[in-house]
């Protein structure tokens, strides 16, 4: 049997907490045993001086580390916090243990303090002594009350605790986590806890909130250490280490790495992992008085190099003004009913935070390296509650970034912008609203349905149909609404239909009035159930009506059968998803709605344009070729824009002529003022080079205009013929990752997936998986044998393949599958 000895400090606490990590590791192992082995720390032994006044660094782990490097100790467990912030040479830190309890508490003793709330802390007495070790928190309990007199306290939670009792303090402040650890180890049974006789009865533990005291880096976390190569203990170790802790203490250290300090240290970092990235509050006191504190966020794979940033801002007092926050409301569905003030913001911002009832199209127009965070609510599933979407807003926005916050319908109604409006107040940062149109009127509107018609209705009323049964009764008088004369339009109310129906007639509403069920307003999946108002409810069953849904009350829900408007075209009822460039995708769009379908227009892939001496050369020898070849929209956009760039005068094209693969990238050049003089009547490599190859001169010289993924059949044609040529690598076409969660809830929602490119082909299966995309309803419809070929080698199940190589290829592939 393998046989680990843990090393550890003498103190309660620190055995409790190597047990745990032992706990962890007999769970995995259970033929493992392992032993603990108490050390005795020069931390531990000097109680009567400061750690300062001693080294501070290090004086918990010096003696452990010892042991670790000469073998007689196989892994030593730390409280993070205590550890020095640069390991011996030989050791590391091989797992990191959940972080469950992060904040500080202030004890009290019951007796003295017997209601004594977290609010309270605040208004404590003047001269109200705290017991306390730290600068951080003596700083932080100065600022939160200064009336408080932070004191010198040293000794472990049970000594302290004595001293507290024993009336020398009138508070002292701990970590949480400590805490929480002895009391959950006091509380087992059968002696599978460390045996603890301390009473811990006669003291209240207050928690601090994190933002009055903002935690020490590492708090909260169980590092445990070991040999650097010991690939046996590492192993085991892997097993038991928690990834997002891990990473946590991973910026954390490097925080205070970077700032200087120790355990000791004026300065405190805390970190959150989210969606792929990691967010980081941290503060420094670099004169040891005032705490400035900033905030800042990072994809994962960048958490050291996110603390060591934010502790040279702070030490450079590099402190970002407060960024903005816009408000946006999306409308009801229709990409086309957004603002065109609410798009030009989406196309500005940092971040944009987005609701499951926004069009994911809208994504379209966020910059290349804009972050795109998810925050959308589905019946029964809330993604992020409303707090912690209010918190996110003023998080981004304290890191000095443009914020656009996307939401369905209008911000104000019944869309918490308000919340969201008064959290952003309290935290100072400016915001602007930009109304969104609102279901409420929209959405009967493209049923036919106008909320007011003379003599029929002269005002309408919208009402909140999502309350629980209790709810509506205790804020909606039924026998009031049923009495009004106007329109009544019930947003979100599908789950409480049948219930809002036999009270507006309990309250005297004729069962007979006409009412509307409207699933979906303004998509492609809306439909529509009429009935009287006393069967409303099984009309909608009876249509399989889904959510989102809305209903409309009234007279006028009768013109639904004279005015019924939308909804018309052979793809009616088709979403369709189009995953190609930006721009492409925007072009097709209107194609396809053209045709009654719902575009949408989703770009999975973005353009790189490549950098260096290769890149500039194109631009600077242009004189030098008699022909240049673009094979893609891309393409024409990045060399036009590289010109740009450049400040490259058009007229150095003058000597050019221009051959361009497929009609799309042929009216790219035209929009820069090109006439192609060379297009194929087949869009692909292979029939440029059959047919046009031969038509070149000797003397020609071709410079090829493309992606770095570009297949080499036409630079082998033209080496064939003996062509001079160049083929440059303009840009690179890569996945757009940041999508990858929308596409993988978009895809149940989809009838057609259309793919234009090889690079679509592959970045569909690297974001959602071949076998996500074959199991989803889609079918996937291929604009070429090209990109069939790939999409068929990344193990697509393709459908439909086009004939003629171009949107309305697609468009008549797909008509032609509907017919059947």
């Amino acid at each position: 049997m393998k046989i680990i000895k843990a090393g550890t400090r003498k103190s309660l606490l620190a055995l409790v907490q190597t047990q745990i990590i032992i706990d962890k590791i007999r769970k995995k192992f259970p033929e493992i045993s392992v032993d603990i082995v108490p050390i005795s720390t020069k931390g531990d032994e000097h109680l009567n001086r400061t750690l300062d006044s001693f080294g501070g660094k290090g004086v918990f782990t010096k003696e452990l580390d010892e042991q670790l490097l000469d073998g007689s100790i196989d892994i030593a467990v730390h409280s993070a916090k205590d550890m020095p912030t640069h390991l011996p040479h030989g050791l590391m830190i091989g797992a990191v243990g959940k972080r469950e309890c992060f904040g500080d508490v202030l004890a009290v003793c019951r007796d003295r303090f017997p209601h004594l709330s977290q609010g309270d802390i605040p208004s404590l007495p003047e001269g109200f002594v705290a017991g306390t070790g730290s600068l951080r928190r003596s700083l932080a309990l100065s600022k939160l009350n200064p009336g408080i007199r932070p004191a010198p306290i040293r000794g472990n939670v049970q000594t302290r605790l004595m001293k507290l009792k024993s009336g020398a303090y009138d508070g002292i402040i701990l970590a949480q986590a400590g805490i929480r650890r002895l009391l959950d180890n006091q509380a087992k049974v059968d002696g599978a806890g460390i045996a603890d006789d301390f009473d811990y009865s006669p003291f209240s533990f207050i928690p601090i909130d994190i933002r009055d005291m903002l935690p020490a880096a590492g708090q909260g976390l169980l590092a445990v250490e070991c040999r650097c190569g010991d690939e046996e203990i590492l192993e085991i170790l892997s097993a038991v280490n928690d990834t997002e802790s891990a990473l946590s203490l991973e910026a954390e250290r490097g925080f205070l790495q970077a700032i200087g300090g120790g355990c000791n240290a004026p300065a405190a970092a805390f970190t959150k992992v989210w969606q792929g990235q990691i967010f980081m509050d941290a503060m420094y006191a670099a004169n040891g008085q005032n705490m400035e504190k900033i905030w800042g966020s990072a994809p994962v794979d960048q958490a050291k190099e996110l603390g060591q940033d934010m502790a040279r801002r702070l030490v450079r007092k590099d402190i970002p003004s407060p960024g903005r926050v816009f408000l946006i409301g999306a409308g009801p569905g229709d990409e086309g009913l957004m603002s065109v003030k609410g798009l030009a913001r989406l196309g500005e911002a940092d971040v944009i935070v987005y609701d499951h009832l926004a069009s994911p199209g809208f994504l379209n127009e966020a910059r290349d390296d804009a972050r795109l965070v998810y925050a959308g609510k589905v019946a029964g599933s809330h993604y992020l509650k409303q707090d912690e979407i209010s918190c996110l807003l003023v998080r981004y926005a304290r890191e000095g970034k443009t914020v656009a916050r996307l939401k369905g319908g209008d911000v104000f109604v019944f869309g918490r912008g308000s919340e969201e409006g008064e959290a952003l107040c309290e935290a100072g940062i400016e915001f602007e609203v930009i109304p969104g149109i609102s279901s409420a009127y929209a959405v009967p509107a493209y049923a036919g349905i106008p909320v007011t018609h003379r003599g029929l209705a002269s005002a309408f009323h919208v009402i909140t149909g999502h309350e629980d049964e209790t709810k509506c009764r205790l804020s909606l008088d039924y026998n009031i609404l049923a009495k009004e004369e106007g329109t009544l339009v019930f947003l979100m109310g599908l789950k409480n239909l049948e219930d809002i129906a036999r009270r507006l007639v309990e309250g005297g509403k004729d069962p007979a009035t006409p009412a509307a069920v409207i699933q979906s307003g303004t998509t492609s999946r809306q439909k529509v159930a009429l009935a009287p108002l006393a069967s409303i409810w099984e009309e909608a069953q009876k249509q399989g009506i889904k959510t989102p849904a809305i209903t409309v009350v009234g007279p006028v829900a009768d013109l639904e059968k004279t005015l019924s408007w939308y909804g018309k075209g052979p793809m009616w009822g088709k979403n369709v998803l189009l995953t190609g460039s930006r721009s492409m995708t925007r072009l097709m769009a209107k194609a396809f709605e053209n045709e009654g379908a719902q575009p949408i227009p989703f770009s999975l892939i973005r353009t790189v344009p490549s950098e260096g001496v290769e890149i500039d050369s194109v631009y600077e020898t242009l004189e030098r070729w008699t022909w240049a070849v673009f094979t893609s929209r891309n393409g024409v956009e990045t060399f036009f824009e590289g010109m740009k760039e450049r400040q490259v005068d058009v007229r150095r094209l003058a000597g050019l002529k221009f051959a361009a693969i497929g009609q799309g990238t042929a009216r790219a050049l035209l929009e820069y003022g090109i006439v192609c003089d060379y297009v194929p009547q087949v869009f692909t490599s292979e029939a440029m080079s059959k047919d046009w190859v031969p038509l070149l001169c000797p003397g020609d010289r071709v410079l090829l205009l493309r992606a770095r993924q570009a297949s080499k059949v036409l630079e082998d044609a033209l080496e064939a013929a003996g062509i001079s040529y160049k083929a440059a690598a303009l840009y690179e076409i890569c996945p757009d990752w940041r999508k990858a969660g929308e596409l993988n809830r978009l895809l149940d929602e989809t009838d057609y997936i259309t793919l234009c490119s090889a690079s679509a082909a592959r970045a569909l299966c690297q974001m959602a998986g071949a076998k996500r995309v074959n199991d989803c309803p889609a079918r996937v419809v291929c604009i070429g044998p090209v990109t069939c070929r790939q999409a068929i080698e990344e193990g697509l199940a393709v459908d439909l393949t086009a004939q003629t190589y171009d949107t309305q290829g697609m468009i008549r592939a797909i008509l032609k599958d509907l017919q059947k």
